[in-house]
């Protein structure tokens, strides 16, 4: 796999003022499963100072938290068991914002990130969770963006589907029913 070429540009990207590079710090991309047959993308790191991100295992994450609730598994264990799944969970945005209001600016400029990310693990099943994550790949799509993020949809690409979902941390919060939905779409392909 070309861990090398999506480490690269993320870390050679200057398009942005952000805080850090938690793909790079945390080694995001050494999570990959051998093939990957379903891509998660979530929002962006938590914006701001902070050190806690999903891939950081030494601090809590939130994000983490809602993923354990909607795989049902323990926090310490929702890394390896969407690695032996074959999902990867990326972010819309690659890099620490500094704040919230950065984010969508960040996630404009991060879709040639996630469009490399697509062709270089060349997933049969995305599933895009959240507002930002579902704006990012309707517009590599070409796809209109879904009308009611608060429910699941999906639709048909040339070689898989596309699923949009709530962001984990919504459903954590507002929605938990909806967690055995969404977990069949991430584990089961």
């Amino acid at each position: 796999m070309e861990v090398g070429k999506l480490e690269r540009a993320v870390g050679s990207c200057r398009l942005c003022r952000f805080v850090d590079q938690p793909f790079l710090l945390d080694r995001v991309y050494s999570w990959l499963p051998r093939k990957v047959r379903v891509l998660a993308i979530g929002e962006s790191p938590p914006p701001g100072r902070k050190v806690g991100s999903l891939y950081h295992l030494g601090s809590f994450d939130r994000l983490r938290l809602s993923l354990s609730l909607i795989l049902g598994v323990g926090m310490e264990e929702v890394l390896e068991t969407l690695k032996r799944h074959g999902v990867f969970f990326t972010a819309a945005v690659k890099c620490r914002p500094p704040d919230r209001r950065s984010i969508e600016g960040m996630r404009r400029n991060c879709v040639p990130l996630l469009q490399k990310e697509l062709e270089i693990l060349r997933p049969r099943r995305v599933v895009a969770m959240g507002r930002f994550a579902s704006a990012s790949i309707c517009e590599l799509m070409g796809l209109p963006p879904p009308e009611d993020l608060r429910k699941i949809s999906w639709t048909k690409m040339v070689d898989g589907e596309i699923f949009f979902t709530p962001h984990p941390n919504y459903l954590f919060r507002f929605k938990r029913e909806m967690c055995p939905q969404v977990r069949k779409i991430l584990l089961r392909s």
